[in-house]
């Protein structure tokens, strides 16, 4: 009685560790992270001064969120409006502390703002000029505009040349404003985005700073998953390949054992 209690016993050990196993070989070693490359048009005129100091210190919190719901963001800056130059490139794509960097180049001395223009540049459209941003072939674009005037001194684009753009590359847009801009908040919302109030930003206390950017990230987050749920094909979505786990594979092997010894017993 006493040996079939223990055969029992053996037969089922062997059992869980063979179905244990079989699910963590089966089951996906790590989830691939979806990559985004995310460019951020910030007005440089002379009133976006206190903007441009709370985009430069809050960006390790903007990127950290993102990476920890699943992205592998990098960062593009692009200036607009600046006297002289009114569409140029201050940065290629780098990590959150690049970036920030890149942010010393910003000068709030503009007076033109051609929001549109200067989309149409991030994306590689624009006739006149283009900056060669290192896009990844796997990656979800993202724009992001910081502006708090509308779109003005375009020489090539209007919002609905510009509609055609951000859907022919796919891209996400959104829109940080001061003010009731329609066209700009139209584009957003007819390219996977949204609208957010740049008086938000626009302050030097601390913890409206940081509720600021964590909604907005989590909104960013929300609405690259959203992509991808909606464009599974697209090459940033495709999930990894399931992959043996070691301690699957272990416990699979010892499970087989179990049972191949009871059966010569």
């Amino acid at each position: 009685m006493k040996r079939q209690n223990r055969k029992t016993w053996s037969a089922l050990i062997a059992a869980v560790m063979l179905g244990f196993g079989l699910f963590t070989v089966t089951a996906p070693a790590n989830a691939a992270l979806i990559k985004t490359d995310i460019v951020m048009l910030v007005d440089e005129s002379g009133s976006m001064s206190t903007i441009h100091n709370n985009l430069r210190d809050s960006i390790g919190t903007f990127a950290s969120i993102l990476q920890n719901g699943g992205l592998d963001a990098q960062f593009a800056l692009i200036g607009y409006g600046f006297a002289g130059d009114s569409i140029r490139l201050l940065s290629d794509f780098v990590d959150a502390a690049g970036f920030a960097s890149a942010m010393a180049g910003i000068t709030p001395l503009g007076a033109d703002e051609p929001a549109y223009d200067a989309t149409a540049y991030a994306l590689e459209a624009l006739p006149s000029e283009q900056p060669g941003l290192s896009y990844r072939d796997d990656a979800v674009k993202n724009l992001i505009l910081f502006a708090d005037e509308a779109s003005n001194s375009d020489n090539y684009f209007d919002a609905n040349s510009l509609d055609g753009v951000l859907k022919d590359n796919s891209a996400l847009f959104n829109v940080v404003l001061g003010g009731e801009f329609g066209e700009l908040i139209d584009l957003a919302l007819n390219n996977g985005g949204n609208s957010f109030d740049l008086n938000e930003l626009n302050t030097t206390v601390q913890s409206e700073i940081d509720d600021f950017v964590t909604n907005f990230a989590e909104v960013k987050l929300q609405e690259t998953l959203d992509f991808c749920a909606e464009n599974p094909d697209h090459p940033a979505c495709t999930d990894s390949e399931p992959v043996p786990a070691p301690a699957g594979i272990a416990l699979l092997s010892l499970g087989l054992l179990l049972l191949t010894r009871k059966k010569l017993g």
